[in-house]
This record gives structure tokens, sequence and C-alpha cells, in this order.
């Protein structure tokens, strides 16, 4: 089985300095699993190609500029790498038994997303305010469209299904990757 190198987890009592070091250390691990992912993502035919982006500039070794942010952009931070350390350990629980269910689409599926999320974390925590609050209005807007795509999509599926729709079990990751498009 793959050794599994899980992301970092910041606790509760992590101070601004502490926090810093381990975002640069999530940057190393994000950057260290993108390649990975991005062929994984290929594989699963991932509409974004390349499906984890390119990193911003490292942030280097100083926190100055970092700790200059105010409080509620270090949280949203802290907060956003806590969720994917959490998420990490959950598909380590459910996937790791075998290398058959490790390394199996819903498991990479699942995976990749994880290293696709540090990435966004990685383009937006290391930023000033104004540009941070730019970019996540951005990014809401396009993550608020897809997520109606695929709220629509579930909708008509569930509705198939009371019509006497299929019922097969299997995952559909084409659809997950390339939901129709609007009329």
């Amino acid at each position: 089985m793959d050794t599994i190198n899980p992301p970092p987890y910041p606790k509760g009592s992590t101070s601004p300095s502490q926090l810093y070091a381990l975002l640069t250390e999530l940057y190393d691990w994000t950057e260290m699993h993108r390649d990975w992912a991005n062929m994984r993502a290929c594989e699963l035919n991932a509409p974004d190609d390349p499906f984890v982006p390119e990193l911003g500039p490292y942030p280097g070794e100083a926190p100055d500029r970092y700790l200059q942010l105010s409080v509620p952009d270090m949280f949203i931070s802290w907060q956003a790498a806590r969720a994917i350390r959490e998420k990490y350990d959950q598909i380590v629980r459910n996937y790791d038994a075998d290398d058959d269910s490790w390394n199996s689409d819903p498991a990479t599926f699942h995976r990749i997303n994880i290293v696709k999320s540090a990435a966004m974390l990685m383009s937006l925590c290391f930023l000033d305010t104004e540009k941070r609050e730019a970019k996540t209005a951005d990014m809401m807007k396009k993550q608020r469209k897809h997520f109606l795509r695929l709220l629509k999509d579930q909708l008509s599926e569930i509705t198939g299904l009371f019509d006497g729709g299929h019922d097969d079990d299997e995952i559909d990751f084409d659809s997950l990757f390339h939901p129709p498009e609007e009329d």
C-alpha cells in the first residue's frame, strides 16, 4: 500500500507563528501530492487540466507579512487546514484496509479532491486581506454555479428514480466531473 502521509493538523492551541509553519508544511504536502493528483484526475476524466493548479510562490521562512493578517483571516486558514486533515483522516479510516480499497476510484476521487482543497487554501491563505476577499468572492461565484448545477442533476436523478429510473450502484465519475451544460 502507498505510504499514508497525512497533511498537518493545527491544534486548538496553535499560535499565529505556529499556524504559519503548519501552512508552509501544508504547502509542501500539497506540492508533493499535486502531480499524482493530476495524473489520477486525468485517468478519471476530470474537467480541468491540470485538476490541481500550480501553487503560488512559496511563502518563505519569515512569517512577518502573514502575522499582519487579521484574526478572522488566520482563523479561516486554521479552520480550513483542520477540515482538510479531518477529511483525509476519514478517507484513511474508510479505505486503508488494503491496496485495492486505497487505490479504488472512490478513494482516489476523495484523495485528489483533498489535494485540490489544500491547493485552494494555499492560493488564499498567504494573501493580504483585500486580495483574499476579491479572490474568495470570485471562487464563491464559481462554486455556487457548480453547486447549483450539481443540485439540478441530483434532483433530476431523484425524479428519475421515482419515475421508474435505473438502479445501478456504480458511481458515474464522468458525470461528477462533467455535469451537463446549463440551458
